[in-house]
């Protein structure tokens, strides 16, 4: 009876994790819609307003709804596709040209876009063939940089997910511990179907004793 038991603590410990992983998972699905809409809510506003908004500015605002650059991006070409007046489709046309003329250096670190976009302006507009390259050693530095900052933080979630597992996984097997120790041994079991066999015979015999 108590081995069931431990199958049964056993299994649902496990199917109680995917469905706490599952309802977390939607819970951020949902959370970054609504950020989404908050946010494109908040820049319909701002142009509504006569506010001028930059690709940096859309950035820094889709961080304050806690978005990256990408997803915030992303909401701008919604409301690009949405813009039905002309003053609305004019200041969001400037924002979505900046954002094309950065997304070369999508890669790169945020504070260095601006400067990497200037130089590739000045540099296109140059004569000399050789400044045509000038580039090249700055951006396979900072993809160096890039590269290693991103191993750093996949290296900081690893250490995180272990640690979760580390603790489920002695939840699981202190579970598991408790239960073998408080489990019967081979010995008892076999004592109890003694036991029982003894006790299943004195009532057959005295159910034949009473018949006859």
């Amino acid at each position: 009876m108590k081995l069931g038991i431990f199958e049964l603590v056993v299994a649902g410990s496990y199917v109680l994790i995917i469905i706490v992983f599952a309802i977390f998972m939607s819970w951020i699905a949902i959370q970054k819609r609504k950020n989404a809409d908050a946010m494109r809510k908040n820049i319909h506003t701002k142009i509504s307003v006569g506010i001028k908004l930059s690709s940096k500015d859309v950035v820094n605002i889709g961080r304050s709804f806690e978005l990256t650059a990408f997803q915030a991006r992303k909401v701008v070409y919604k409301i690009f596709r949405e813009a039905d007046t002309k003053e609305s489709f004019a200041s969001l046309n400037e924002i979505v040209q900046e954002i094309e003329n950065e997304e070369p250096f999508d890669d790169m670190p945020d504070e260095v876009k601006p400067s990497l976009v200037r130089m590739s302006k000045i540099i296109d507009e140059s004569k000399e063939e050789s400044d045509k390259h000038l580039l090249s050693p700055i951006i396979g530095s900072l993809s160096k940089y890039v590269e290693l900052k991103s191993e750093q933080e996949k290296l900081k979630k690893q250490n995180t997910r272990a640690y979760i597992v580390t603790i489920i996984s002695f939840l699981v097997g202190s579970m598991s511990f408790y239960f073998t120790l408080t489990s019967p041994s081979v010995k008892d079991i076999v004592k109890e179907i003694q036991a029982e066999s003894v006790i299943q015979t004195i009532d057959n015999n005295k159910s034949s004793i009473a018949n006859n």
